[in-house]
């Protein structure tokens, strides 16, 4: 890490203390979260909350518009203060796209979604009231993020992601899985998802380079480029990958029979598909470009866009402080 990004996160945990003592906070609660489960939650939350920042505001938000216009305002009238998510990762992706354009950012997350995919990834207890105990204990650790940049046939597009982004069939299966089962959450919600997707998979044609190197280049049924190591609900999609090496990995699952492919999703459910002959894990340090035939469909975060020609993704070493 070069000395000026080094300073730069020195001040951004310095100021994660100095803002925790003033007692400054933005809650953003998505009470739709989980079916409705957030909502009804987050109430029992708060008392706890309040001890640890007693100047907390809390903002109830449905649409990344109305996450945008609150967290703009309130890093307008407290640049540097904590933001706390109590949502899903949908909620998060959204918020921390947000706040990355105001400034260093002091996240704190309380898992209430159905996925609860970066809290996995983070260490963070899936219990809302463990995970606000860790919160309150006020010790902030730097987070990497991945950035995507693409065109999606009408204009340029720059996002981060926290968990990972990916193309073929994880995408039709993230849109089933939003679509149906609002009572099922995490791992089951997401793994009947990917047995139905499974049936409709197609393969795709896809070259990717990164620095002077080839990394793949062929036909896929699925590419993953993971900051974490779980995505879709607790699937341990790429299992070395860390929030804080500065790195990504690359997963790609090569054509295969259905029933082949049926028996690769139970074994991603216990993490043990690293061995299929049709599957490969690269470590990639500099940036990502992935080559399509024409627009596809991708998701980041389980957020689903639309990218047509090179898409390059890159890491974001220690981008975020978390506070939990």
């Amino acid at each position: 890490m070069k000395g000026a990004e080094y300073h730069d996160l020195t001040r951004l945990y310095d100021g994660a203390k100095a803002s925790r003592t003033e007692g400054v906070a933005l809650a953003l609660v998505n009470p739709a979260a989980s079916g409705g489960r957030a909502g009804q939650v987050f109430p029992r939350l708060l008392p706890a909350l309040q001890t640890g920042f007693p100047e907390l505001e809390v903002v109830l938000t449905d649409t990344p518009e109305t996450a945008r216009g609150v967290i703009g305002e309130w890093q307008k009238l407290h640049p540097g203060s904590p933001l706390l998510v109590a949502g899903g990762d949908g909620t998060l992706h959204e918020a921390v796209n947000c706040a990355l354009r105001g400034g260093p950012v002091q996240l704190g997350v309380i898992p209430l979604g159905s996925g609860n995919d970066f809290s996995r990834n983070a260490g963070i207890p899936l219990d809302p009231r463990q995970a606000v105990l860790r919160l309150l204990e006020g010790r902030a650790r730097p987070i990497d993020l991945g950035r995507l940049c693409l065109h999606d046939g009408q204009r340029h597009v720059s996002r981060v992601f926290l968990n990972s982004c990916s193309l073929g069939l994880s995408v039709r299966a993230n849109a089933l899985a939003r679509q149906s089962w609002t009572r099922l959450r995490g791992r089951l919600r997401y793994g009947i998802a990917g047995l139905r997707a499974a049936l409709l998979a197609r393969p795709g044609h896809y070259v990717v380079e990164s620095g002077n190197r080839r990394l793949f280049e062929g036909m896929a049924l699925n590419l993953t480029v993971a900051n974490g190591a779980t995505f879709g609900g607790g699937m341990r999609i790429s299992p070395g990958s860390s929030l804080d090496d500065a790195s990504l990995e690359l997963v790609v699952i090569r054509p295969m029979s259905r029933l082949r492919l049926v028996f690769a999703l139970a074994r991603l459910q216990r993490a043990t598909h690293l061995g299929l002959r049709e599957l490969s894990v690269t470590q990639a340090r500099e940036q990502l470009q992935i080559t399509t035939a024409g627009p596809v469909a991708m998701e980041a975060d389980g957020e689903e866009l639309l990218t047509s020609g090179t898409l390059r993704i890159d890491v974001l070493p220690g981008a975020i402080a978390l506070l939990n």
